[in-house]
C-alpha cells in the first residue's frame, strides 16, 4: 500500500492542475504549528503535541486498519497526508517551465519564475545566481527524498514526524528547539541523504562521487552545499560555469533535472525491493 500512494503521490504532483491552498502553501507546516502554538502557547510543548503526537496517532491507525475497506481508507488519507508533506506542486515540473522559458530566449520570465517557486532572485546567467537556485532545487528534493524514504523503511508516522521536526526547528529557532531535536533532525535525515548521494552516484559519474565522499559517509552534515557539491561532481561533464551565460545556466539545470530524475527511478526501484523483501 505504500508503494502504490508513493507512485500516485508522485504522479499526482506532475499534473498542471490548481490545488487546494493546504497542500502547495510553502507556509502549511509552519501554519499548522502555529494553530497548536495559539492554543498552547509559545512553548516546546507544541513540539510534543503537534509533532510527535500526530505521528504516533498515525502510525497506530495504520497498524490497526486492515481489511479491504481499511486498507482503501490508508490509500485515501495516505495520499492526502503525503502531498500536505511534500506538496501537491512537483519541483520537477517547475523545473521543466523554467527550462521552457529559458530556451525561448525569456530571461525575464524564467527569473520571475525561479522568484516565485524558488524564492531566487538576480541575474539569470550570473554564477551566484545559478548555485543559488541549484541549491533551492536540492533542498526541495532532499526533503522529498527524506519523507519517501522514512514513509517506506517506518510509514506514514516516521515521514509525518520527520518532515513536522524538520519545519518545527525552522519555525521554533534556536532559543526554543532543543538541542536533542536538532540530533534527532540531523539522525533521521542521515541514512535518506546519504542514500540519495548513493543515488547520485549510480546516476552521475560513479567514481568521481565515490572519490569525493571519502571519509565523509558517516559525517551528519546535511547542508545544501554540501549536496550540491556531490551533484555538480556527479554532474562529470556538465559542472557549473563560471561563464555569464544563459545558455550554459540551462544546459547545467537541464543536466541536474535530468540526474534527479534518474535518482528518482533508482530509489522507486530500492523502494519496491524493500517492500518485497520486508
Amino acid at each position: 500500500m505504500k508503494f502504490l500512494v508513493l507512485i500516485l503521490v508522485l504522479g499526482l504532483r506532475r499534473l498542471d492542475t490548481s490545488w487546494p491552498y493546504w497542500l502547495v502553501s510553502p507556509q502549511r507546516h509552519q501554519g499548522w504549528l502555529q494553530q497548536w502554538s495559539n492554543r498552547l502557547g509559545q512553548g516546546r510543548r507544541v513540539w510534543w503535541l503537534a509533532v510527535l503526537l500526530p505521528a504516533l496517532l498515525i502510525y497506530l491507525l495504520t497498524c490497526w486498519l486492515d481489511g479491504f475497506w481499511g486498507q482503501l481508507l490508508v490509500l485515501a488519507v495516505g495520499m492526502a497526508l503525503m502531498l500536505w508533506l511534500v506538496g501537491g506542486q512537483s519541483e520537477f515540473r517547475h523545473v521543466d517551465e523554467l527550462l521552457v522559458r529559458g530556451r525561448m530566449n525569456d530571461p525575464d520570465g524564467f527569473a520571475a519564475l525561479a522568484t516565485d517557486e524558488f524564492d531566487v532572485t538576480g541575474t539569470p546567467g550570473d554564477p551566484a545566481y545559478q548555485s543559488a537556485l541549484t541549491e533551492k532545487i536540492l533542498a526541495r528534493e532532499q526533503q522529498l527524498f527524506i519523507a519517501i524514504f522514512w514513509l517506506v523503511v517506518l510509514g506514514f508516522g516516521a515521514a509525518f514526524l520527520v518532515v513536522l521536526n524538520r519545519a518545527w526547528l525552522a519555525w521554533a529557532g534556536e532559543e526554543q528547539a532543543n538541542s536533542w531535536q536538532v540530533r534527532l533532525d540531523g539522525w533521521l535525515c542521515w541514512p535518506a541523504n546519504k542514500l540519495l548521494v548513493l543515488s547520485m552516484a549510480l546516476a552521475g559519474d560513479f567514481t568521481a562521487v565515490m572519490e569525493k565522499m571519502r571519509g565523509q559517509w558517516l559525517r551528519l552534515d546535511h547542508s545544501g552545499q554540501g549536496l550540491q557539491e556531490v551533484a555538480n561532481v556527479a554532474l562529470e561533464d556538465a559542472q557549473v560555469q563560471q561563464g555569464g551565460s544563459l545558455s550554459a545556466a540551462l544546459d547545467h539545470l537541464e543536466s541536474l533535472q535530468g540526474l534527479l530524475l534518474r535518482c528518482v527511478a533508482i530509489w522507486l526501484i530500492l523502494s519496491a525491493l524493500w517492500i518485497i523483501v520486508i
